[in-house]
């Protein structure tokens, strides 16, 4: 389903998993970012509390994605991603009735919780897994080999003969009726510039893929807390504040 030009939404399941293309000065300036990070002698692995079996995994500061204009683009992305799914039924009536802070209408601010850049290679997968201490996740596809290895079987190959190497796969309702519901989302990484916006609950992986070349992306992880929260975050920290007057 398309609701607007450059905002596609797919609803194989309740959740939903919306794509967009980032701008392409953005994209560039993004780029330029990870290949920074990736030559740095001094990067912060993140690889440690991933699930990539991938040997090249880096944390992405908070200054560097203010500086980069990432930060701005992350707020905007993932509050109207929350938007849609406010708009989706009666989601957001829900959401007051079942969480204590939140969204309470749509009162709410986004916090981004984590970024982190992934240098994919050959025979190097992430296996199916979701997102902890967040509500909302996403990954921007920065780089894919111009060619890959064809998939050994031919039944099995796509239009470009590669099949699903490479692929991110979302893997939604397991077994819920085949009938209703699609119980895998296949999304192609080789359009390169698409951020994709998901629940971080949602099962998701990415399959391996033979041959020569970097697949790279940017994922990162969002909260989205209440004007209730937000004010108690502001109240604390003015208390801090002063209290870091008073030692000096």
């Amino acid at each position: 389903m398309e609701m607007e030009k450059n905002w596609h939404i797919n609803a194989p399941w309740a959740q939903l998993v919306v794509s967009t293309q980032m701008p392409d000065k953005l994209f560039r300036d993004t780029l330029k970012l990870t290949d920074d990070i990736y030559a740095d002698a001094n990067r912060d692995s993140a690889g440690a509390g991933l699930a990539g079996q991938i040997s090249n995994e880096y944390y992405i500061t908070q200054d560097k994605l203010i500086e980069s204009g990432l930060m701005n683009y992350m707020h905007e992305s993932v509050t109207k991603y929350w938007q849609t799914v406010l708009t989706n039924g009666n989601m957001w009536q829900y959401c007051d009735k079942k969480f204590e802070h939140g969204p309470h209408g749509f009162d709410y601010a986004c916090k981004i919780v984590s970024a982190w850049t992934v240098h994919q290679f050959e025979n190097e997968y992430n296996p199916i897994h979701n997102h902890a201490n967040c509500k909302i996740s996403a990954v921007i596809h920065l780089k894919f080999p111009e060619k890959i290895e064809p998939a050994r079987k031919e039944h099995t190959s796509g239009a470009d003969g590669s099949g699903l190497d490479g692929n991110l796969v979302f893997t939604g309702m397991g077994a819920a009726d085949e009938w209703c519901t699609a119980p895998v989302l296949n999304v192609n990484p080789a359009t390169i510039g698409m951020l994709h916006i998901f629940p971080s609950s949602l099962g998701h992986s990415v399959y391996p893929f033979r041959g020569k070349g970097e697949r790279r992306s940017l994922a990162f992880n969002a909260d989205i807390i209440s004007k209730k929260q937000v004010d108690a975050i502001v109240a604390q920290e003015k208390i801090e504040q002063e209290n870091a007057k008073g030692e000096i």
